[in-house]
């Protein structure tokens, strides 16, 4: 070969790798504007524009456009996105394979925004539309979102925020999703214009914890509430392997980090209580050095005492809890002046929650004040069957929070959510964005909950049920997640953020050992 042929040859190979990725040679991508944003991408449909640091898109079918000739394996991704109109979707297809222009003519994740819907949306074109999660958020049209991706392996973390992510924020999603490991990145625009800007790709390994769970902590467990004192976790629960009629009683295990369970047998056993089957939600309660266990027996409220939290427990009368309609799913909770209140399912257009003051005795309730707290009226309630129950309230800076879970137990929809009052009894609003933790498809029916607090006590846990596997309810076990309270940027009470439910590795609770 000539020296003049080598030197073409050597040329056009050095053309083609400027062309191909000029700047993914460094360690992080950031385009300097919209206009450099737009010479590293293909278009494959609509009508890309730049115009200072904003990259937007107009008509197209389902347009997108990709960084071409680079396959992304784990990477974060941070990015400014709008969409412009009601109804237009703005989001980000990611490890992604065959794309070409067409709606879903990729295949590969996509996560996303929708202008007006208040929906943030995760899913996957593999080879159909497969949802992977939703959740309720504010999301309007013609507002900037910080969208952030976290993709580690089969793990990826989803952040949306008005506000930039910081290293304190958590994410939307923290799921796994094990059917796509690498490929394309490209920006997506359907039914309407939408905007990009302020784009970084760098790569990304996930933290490292030197001790840490997986969910689910527990086989066997529904319905649970967790009693901690004196560094012991008492987890009170419906026994799922009993399923359907749990004739036997209710299920006791113990911890001394929330994470590693030892099952103790039935705290409460079928021969010392009223009822002969479906023994479930218990919640436990101490006073004066007597433990109180509630809990449902053949549709109806029970109350059984103890002296240790261990058990046995037993009726001293062997009776439900007056009246009638108090059915299931009892939950206590004490007020700041000492009063106490009981709160539980009744049966009357599908399941609804109900409240009132409890007697100084532990056993009956005061019946001139109970009253309806919230019934199933929200489509996130009514999967399979118009469901509100498993009530649990929380009292933060002054605010009473009824947290519950909606829809049919066995339905992959069942979910948590809540609403605030100035009373312990109501009136109240639920929050708008409900419900805070949802199924997904790598954790279906995630809900029926407590809160308890992490051993050292700097952190608030949620522990709540899943189904047995995304295909089969029973037996359900055993999760714990992290709470906390956030400020509402649109004023009112502090809105209550769960991270989860998750399937991948977490931190040990603080102080866990």
């Amino acid at each position: 070969m000539s020296t003049r042929s080598t030197q073409l040859l050597l040329s056009t190979l050095l053309g083609l790798l400027a062309t191909q990725a000029p700047l993914f040679a460094q360690s992080r991508f950031a385009p300097a504007n919209g206009q450099d944003l737009l010479e590293n991408l293909q278009p494959l449909g609509g009508k890309w524009t730049a115009e200072g640091d904003v990259l937007t898109v107009d008509g197209g079918n389902g347009p997108k456009a990709l960084f071409p000739g680079r396959q992304f394996e784990d990477f974060q991704l941070d990015l400014e996105l709008r969409a412009n109109g009601e109804g237009a979707q703005a989001g980000i297809v990611f490890r992604a394979q065959d794309l070409a222009e067409g709606i879903d003519a990729y295949r590969g994740d996509y996560v996303g925004i929708t202008g007006g819907k208040d929906l943030l949306v995760w899913g996957a074109v593999d080879p159909s539309w497969r949802p992977i999660g939703t959740r309720p958020l504010a999301v309007e049209s013609g507002t900037w979102y910080h969208l952030r991706l976290q993709v580690a392996g089969e793990n990826v973390k989803i952040y949306l925020d008005t506000q930039p992510i910081t290293e304190s924020s958590w994410p939307v999603f923290d799921g796994v999703d094990p059917a796509l490991k690498k490929g394309s990145i490209a920006l997506r625009a359907l039914d309407g214009s939408a905007s990009f800007r302020h784009l970084s790709i760098q790569p990304y390994q996930a933290p490292r914890l030197p001790k840490s769970y997986t969910n689910p902590v527990q086989p066997g467990c529904a319905d649970p509430v967790v009693f901690h004192q004196d560094g012991k976790y008492y987890a009170y629960t419906t026994y799922s392997p009993d399923f359907p009629n749990m004739p036997r009683g209710i299920r006791l295990y113990t911890s001394t980090n929330l994470v590693d369970w030892k099952d103790q047998g039935f705290a409460l056993k079928n021969e010392d209580s009223w009822g002969d089957s479906r023994f479930w939600a218990p919640d436990l309660v101490e006073k004066d050095g007597t433990y109180f266990l509630y809990y449902a027996a053949d549709e109806r409220m029970c109350v059984a005492t103890s002296d240790t939290p261990m058990g046995p427990f037993r009726q001293k009368t062997e009776t439900p809890i007056e009246p009638n309609s108090i059915k299931i799913d009892g939950h206590v909770f004490e007020d700041d002046d000492g009063q106490r209140y009981f709160y539980y399912v009744s049966f009357a257009d599908g399941n609804q929650i109900w409240g009132g003051k409890l007697h100084d005795d532990m056993v009956s309730v005061d019946a001139t004040t109970l009253s309806m707290m919230v019934k199933p009226d929200q489509a996130w309630e009514r999967h399979q069957w118009p469901v509100t129950e498993g009530p649990e309230i929380l009292k933060h800076k002054g605010t009473y929070y009824l947290t519950y879970s909606g829809s049919h137990f066995e339905n992959p929809e069942y979910a948590v959510g809540y609403a605030t009052s100035n009373s312990p009894l109501g009136p109240w609003t639920k929050f708008e964005f409900n419900p805070v933790m949802k199924s997904t498809s790598y954790a279906h029916g995630t809900a029926h909950h407590c809160f308890t607090e992490s051993p050292d006590g700097k952190e608030t846990f949620i522990v709540y049920h899943r189904h047995h596997t995304l295909d089969e309810t029973e037996p359900r076990a055993l999760s714990i997640d992290r709470v906390r309270f956030v400020p509402n940027p649109n004023g009112g009470p502090d809105i209550l953020q769960i991270h989860g439910p998750t399937s991948s590795p977490q931190p040990l609770p603080s102080g866990a050992r």
